[in-house]
């Protein structure tokens, strides 16, 4: 998921979570994607926690983990957890005073009671760390093994204490967006919406712009892994609803309630090519499915040549074009060709001037 290529997709998902779990591998250190996924996390400003995974493999260095995290990651983070090797691998609170270091340097309240030998309240620098974490300044760092479930009971624990819906308490108004859409294999369309305030009722006619209303005629929500009908959604859940109008970050209801700033900057195309199914048959079939696929990927654009008649794509990337023809032969059952890309260029203006 930390692929140029889907790097919407990230930001669009990103913007409905209350925090996130950022996975650092002790063995591999910071990769690339760690570093896209955790720039976007602090452009949309979520909380987020740092696990170290796979403290069990051989020759892991966490004080070296530690340093690339600062170096190429945060300086502000702080390690919660001890990582014991024997007689087992075991992980144990810190008690370490030097694990506050960065809480302390971060407040001009408590650097001046440090400077100046006074004792602190432990509530005091948990509160402080609380508040840091909360606007996206400091990040917690836990550790684990997944694969042995190492690590993961105190990390569900902190989840479930540290992490709180980011919908604001009281608000009674309607606050909804669209981060999602999906087409079934009955080729139904639905819509996944985050809401944020006020509650959704089945039924409910809602303005979406100054234009446009759209009544709720079936919803469901994730419910214990599976999706269940429901009748109403409240503030802080997912709900799918089935729709034909509704388009990515589309807002139900008050737009100035969202939390998170929108992000709509999607990427321009670089790469544009011709595709054609391999039997001429399923050239419909093809026109369809792309119609749903860019449907649910702004990234992907496509129109039928006029002189030519052939099907232009324009798209981001190769990965993401390996994608497409995936789910195309998959989803779809057509086996599309496609032509050597080339470069898509765009002449822009130099400066802007008047006459």
């Amino acid at each position: 998921p930390g692929h140029m290529d889907f790097l919407a997709e990230v930001y669009r998902s990103l913007s409905v979570l209350d925090g996130a779990v950022l996975l650092v591998s002790a063995k591999d250190g910071i990769q690339a994607q760690t570093r896209i996924l955790f720039h976007a996390l602090q452009t949309m400003k979520i909380p987020t926690i740092f696990f170290i995974n796979k403290i069990d493999q051989e020759g892991i260095d966490l004080p070296m983990v530690y340093r690339e995290m600062k170096a190429k990651l945060s300086s502000e983070i702080i390690v919660k957890q001890k990582v014991g090797q024997h007689p087992h691998i075991n992980v144990t609170d810190n008690d370490d005073m030097e694990q506050w270091d960065a809480v302390i340097m971060g407040n001009d309240e408590l650097l001046e009671k440090y400077m100046s030998g006074k004792p602190f309240k432990m509530s005091e620098l948990e509160q402080e760390e609380n508040r840091r974490f909360q606007n996206g300044t400091l990040f917690p760092v836990y550790h684990g093994s997944a694969k042995n479930n190492l690590g993961i009971r105190q990390l569900i624990e902190v989840i479930a204490s540290k992490f709180y819906s980011s919908t604001p308490e009281g608000q009674s108004e309607l606050c909804g967006q669209v981060f999602k859409i999906e087409y079934s294999e009955k080729r139904r369309r639905f819509v996944y919406v985050r809401i944020y305030s006020g509650t959704l009722h089945l039924r409910d006619v809602i303005r979406i712009s100054e234009k446009e209303k759209i009544k709720i005629t079936e919803m469901c929500i994730p419910s214990n892994g599976e999706i269940v009908p429901a009748d109403h959604a409240c503030p802080g859940e997912i709900v799918i609803l089935a729709d034909d109008t509704l388009k990515l970050n589309d807002i139900l209801g008050n737009e100035k309630l969202l939390p998170h700033k929108t992000w709509i900057d999607n990427p321009m195309p670089l790469l544009r090519t011709a595709v054609e199914p391999q039997k001429p048959e399923q050239r419909e079939a093809l026109l369809n499915a792309l119609a749903e696929i860019a449907d649910t990927d702004p990234l992907l654009k496509y129109y039928v040549d006029t002189t030519t008649h052939e099907i232009i794509l324009s798209f981001l990337g190769n990965v993401q074009m390996e994608v497409i023809c995936a789910i195309l032969e998959e989803k779809y059952h057509v086996e599309a060709e496609i032509k050597e890309p080339t470069v898509i260029y765009m002449e822009r203006p130099l400066r802007k001037a008047e006459y």
